[in-house]
């Protein structure tokens, strides 16, 4: 052979290794441009197959991703999973992937290689971040499947927010459970209250009054039969003694409405607050006529309600109305208008009005404005009247000047099969 023929055949032999290293590096994703000759002389050509695009997928991604050899190295990692171990990416590629799990983990990993070598699996560790921090992973591996490639590829997911929403959410549960035990707590005690309330009203309606009624009854019959015996001044005793008695009577019934307001008190439904109107009216006629007043009303809704205590409810409204009137006739006018899913009354009335220091004391129990030797009552009615309105989800206030009147205001909640139908409106008195 000569020696031309020899050389030859030698830069054969190089330029086809050349090739087939090339070709290596090709397939393997560790070039995207080749230099080689072309129509124009040489030049580079961009490699645009799906390697190198699924590489700029992984890149891209916003999970970890990596490729091991059979011993755990790492071969290949995208940035996202060097962040993720808050590690520069030169120091994961190389390393072992097992050196980065926790201690209590390990074994979980060495099961999940073995798992992943035969097919998809994934598992739930802990990886130690180069900061010595501990993050919460999910690690799916599966087996790269061709020869000449790396052994495993995994997929490594963030677990540290989703774990912080879970425990988020285990401790929203763990208060909402907290409150709800109060809930049952604070409702067996009141059901206890209650029960100690329904005990008292007992206790009030027999045993208490009925001494009551024995001194009232023994003071009359001292007064009816001595009644030509005694001086002035003993008159006068015996007089105090049956008011006061008689005061304290009308106390104890108060008191005992008062608690069974929400005890005996009968269920929410659809109730025509015009015809309950009415109803107050023609009750309370007497005062309206011997008062010269006059009560009217708009056409009124189909609330929600017990229709006896918004009977009861009307009736001290429009009673202290007639009964703290001023100089001129009274003049009561109830109203009501839609706000939201409930109906906002208005009782309006030209009476003596309240001063405004006073507008939250009145509805106390006991409390009151004016000496009884003005205006009679034992300071109850609107205590009882914020109780009705309490008990049926609302709220009740008042709006007033002295001289020019007083509006009690209180909400109802709007009957849901009634919709915005009124009931006729009423005018009495």
């Amino acid at each position: 052979m000569s020696e031309s023929l020899k050389t030859q055949m030698t830069r054969l032999r190089a330029r086809l290794s050349a090739a087939e290293q090339a070709l290596r590096a090709i397939r393997q994703g560790e070039v995207d441009a080749v230099l080689a000759p072309g129509p124009q002389g040489r030049q580079v050509f961009t490699l645009r197959g799906a390697d190198h695009a699924y590489r700029v997928f992984l890149e891209q991604m916003q999970e970890g991703a990596a490729a091991l050899d059979r011993q755990g190295a790492v071969l290949y990692a995208n940035r996202r999973l060097a962040e993720l171990l808050r590690a520069p990416l030169e120091r994961v590629i190389g390393s072992s992937f097992r050196a980065w799990v926790a201690p209590d983990s390990r074994e979980s990993f060495e099961e999940l290689m073995s798992r992943a070598a035969a097919g998809p699996a994934r598992a739930e560790l802990l990886v130690r971040t180069q900061d010595g921090m501990l993050a919460p992973v999910l690690i799916s591996g599966s087996p790269a499947g061709e020869e000449g490639l790396p052994a495993l590829c995994l997929v490594v997911s963030d677990l540290s927010e989703p774990k912080r929403r879970e425990e988020e959410l285990r401790r929203q549960a763990e208060l909402l459970s907290q409150a709800r035990r109060e809930l049952e707590r604070q409702a067996a005690e009141l059901a206890r209250s209650n029960a100690e309330l329904e005990q008292f009203a007992y206790v009030a309606a027999h045993d208490l009054q009925e001494p009551l009624r024995m001194v009232t009854g023994y003071c009359r019959l001292l007064e009816r039969r001595y009644q030509d015996k005694l001086d002035a001044k003993a008159e006068r005793f015996i007089a105090y003694a049956v008011e006061g008695a008689e005061r304290m009577q009308r106390m104890i019934e108060g008191l005992l409405e008062y608690s069974r307001v929400s005890t005996r008190g009968g269920p929410l439904a659809a109730t025509d607050s015009g015809a309950v109107f009415q109803q107050a009216c023609a009750d309370l006629r007497g005062l309206i006529q011997a008062a010269g007043a006059r009560v009217s009303s708009d056409p009124l809704p189909v609330v929600m309600a017990d229709a006896t205590q918004l009977l009861r409810l009307l009736e001290n409204l429009i009673g202290n109305a007639l009964k703290f009137r001023g100089a001129e006739a009274p003049r009561v006018h109830v109203s009501a208008h839609a706000r939201g899913a409930e109906w906002v009354f208005a009782v309006r009335d030209n009476g003596i009005g309240i001063p405004p220091g006073e507008q939250e004391r009145i509805f106390a129990l006991f409390q009151r404005l004016h000496p009884r030797s003005e205006y009679p009552g034992e300071g109850l009615g609107l205590a009882i009247a914020k109780r009705i309105v309490e008990r049926h989800g609302g709220r009740i206030w008042v709006e007033s000047e002295p001289g020019r009147g007083t509006t009690f205001y209180f909400t109802l909640r709007q009957a849901a099969q009634a919709g915005a139908r009124r009931a006729k409106g009423a005018n009495a008195g």
